[in-house]
């Protein structure tokens, strides 16, 4: 592909065999508002923000019952369905297979020379959200609705029939791309999982150096092991965070870290790595660098000594959900009397080591991933106008 003119109704990044110019036009004259009924027998599809159409029976939330099938909006294998309430977003899938979808959708059924795959991703480009949340109406944000009379008005540049098929093929590649890479980053997460399910079972075992078992593993409490802190010297006292600075915050939530500050005093260097985790939900991260907190409800669980290793104690609590519940409200009463079983501290060198290179592998896939996005993210920019 080569650069091309900046004109308003050229991309500026077009394969070189295309030379015509983008005709306007508005997107009424590329579809039309197909208002089919269902008909049984048909599966139920749904519009999502990230998989676009996928079959209702796969979707973790609650669904509300499904209307009649002479309610529901029937779908052709190629129409585009979007969710008029989130169309401004980028709720919007292709149909891959006749389906029935809520009556709440809008069904979009191309018309000749307009090519379903090619405004897929057109819908998807930053510019194009932005038109789609224009022509919504609504007071707020969440009160947006897209109606099909003002979908049909917004302008667009179509290219020649040949060209959109070029270029919804070539993201269309880049898309299964994607999709290996996140199906290979789900197996890897699988495969640590099982591997440390077997691991602290005991099903496998590492050897010394020299080939000998190593003893079994001494059963001991948790409290034994680690400290239990809660870091109230060391809360934030800025609110001024700021990507350029160096000292991470972390507060309580799904999340810990919550931005980065300057401040330099009361930062909790005293003792790492630290296990960390909050009163109020299962979040639990392992920190190897020194940190300030944000919320009070942050606690710390240190080594009371350097014999044990604090990473694979947290990939044990982990993956056995000890972190989790109440246990995290009554370290003293409960949670440091539950039950541990350790391996001698140089196989679990060897644990951890191996726990490691998974992670190593599981993070490069998701390095790949978030680079093919944005990847992905700057060719939308540039492949449309």
């Amino acid at each position: 592909m080569l650069d091309a003119s900046h004109k308003s109704h050229i991309p500026r990044l077009r394969f070189p065999e295309f030379q015509e110019d983008w005709r306007p036009s508005h997107t009424g004259e590329a579809f039309r508002n197909s208002r089919t009924k269902g008909e049984a027998g048909l599966p139920i599809y749904s519009v999502t923000m990230d998989r676009g159409l996928v079959p209702r029976d796969t979707l973790e939330r609650h669904m509300a019952a499904d209307a009649a099938d002479d309610i529901n909006l029937r779908a052709q294998k190629g129409d585009l369905v979007y969710n008029m309430m989130r169309m401004w977003q980028g709720a919007v899938g292709l149909a891959q297979k006749e389906c029935m979808v809520s009556p709440a959708y809008v069904v979009l059924a191309s018309k000749n020379g307009i090519s379903s795959e090619f405004f897929n991703f057109w819908f998807k480009s930053a510019r194009t959200l932005h038109l789609l949340w224009a022509y919504s109406q609504g007071l707020t944000n969440d009160r947006l609705r897209l109606y099909f009379d003002d979908f049909a008005q917004i302008p667009v540049h179509i290219p020649a029939f040949a060209e959109q098929e070029k270029i919804a093929a070539f993201l269309s590649a880049i898309d299964a791309k994607l999709e290996a890479l996140r199906q290979k980053h789900t197996a890897l997460i699988r495969y640590k999982s099982e591997l440390m399910q077997k691991l602290f079972n005991q099903q496998v075992r590492f050897t010394r150096d020299d080939g000998s078992a190593f003893p079994g593993w001494r059963v001991t409490e948790l409290g034994s092991v680690l400290d239990y802190l809660q870091p109230t010297n060391f809360l934030v006292t800025s609110t001024d965070y700021d990507d350029s600075f160096e000292i991470p915050v972390l507060t309580a939530g799904k999340t810990f870290i919550l931005g980065y500050t300057n401040e330099t005093s009361g930062i909790y260097s005293q003792q790492l790595p630290v296990i960390i985790f909050d009163d109020f939900t299962t979040a639990s991260k392992f920190v190897d660098f020194p940190f300030k907190a944000k919320s009070s409800a942050i606690k710390l669980l240190i080594n009371r000594s350097e014999d044990n290793s604090l990473r694979l104690i947290f990939e044990m609590m982990c993956q056995l959900n000890f972190v989790a519940g109440d246990h995290k409200r009554h370290w003293i009463s409960e949670f440091q009397f539950l039950k541990i079983s350790l391996p001698h501290p140089d196989e679990q060198r060897k644990i951890v080591e191996a726990l490691s290179a998974m992670d190593a592998k599981i993070w490069a896939v998701a390095d790949q991933i978030s680079a093919m996005k944005a990847f992905k993210t700057g060719l939308l920019q540039q492949m449309f106008v």
